[in-house]
């Protein structure tokens, strides 16, 4: 038996038989992969970005560095770091008015979907003695809330994480300073 032989029939053996069915399977599968490679690009936040920008993942591609969201922002709390715009949270909140969206040239703030509400990809915790323990009368967090995520409820406070977009105007609100801003 010749090398050329060899290798035919090899080849002969190595091939499955597929029928109709294996065929449009092996087809659909092949499909599903990129759209799972496509998932795969909306990486976790490690910082806090501006409510609407778009995912992690397109962001870095998105986002050119011009530094007009900070420019824009009238709170001040947008800093260019690593060229992507990042909310500096510890010394005040964001409003959500949108300025930086509208500054920005290249989309990357863009995320207007309906179903996505906006995020910073940060979360309001109970880090601390809220006066509301000490039968205090306050709702200030509350009623700072601009998504209704926080509830008053007997001698404290819960934060319904699924509405919280992290904005931290209930941190700055509260005088006992017992709210925290948190990554998710």
């Amino acid at each position: 038996m010749s090398d050329r032989d060899e290798r035919y029939y090899a080849a002969q053996l190595n091939m499955q038989t597929c029928s109709r069915r294996g065929l449009f399977r092996g087809l659909w599968s092949g499909v599903s992969k990129p759209v799972k490679t496509q998932a795969g690009l909306a990486a976790k936040r490690t910082v806090s970005r501006p409510p609407t920008a778009v995912d992690e993942g397109l962001l870095t591609r998105l986002c050119d560095g011009c530094g007009k969201c900070e420019e824009a922002c009238p709170q001040r709390i947008i800093s260019m770091i690593e060229s992507k715009p990042t909310l500096s949270l510890d010394g005040g909140a964001c409003t959500e008015c949108g300025e930086c969206q509208r500054a920005c040239p290249t989309l990357a703030l863009a995320n207007t979907s309906p179903d996505k509400l906006p995020s910073t990809g940060a979360i309001a915790t109970l880090s601390g003695m809220c006066i509301r323990q000490m039968s205090a009368p306050c709702q200030s967090c509350s009623e700072a809330c601009p998504h209704q995520a926080i509830d008053t409820v007997n001698r404290s406070i819960a934060i319904n994480i699924d509405k919280c977009s992290g904005c931290a105007q209930c941190r700055v609100a509260c005088p006992s300073h017992a709210i925290q801003i948190l990554m998710r």
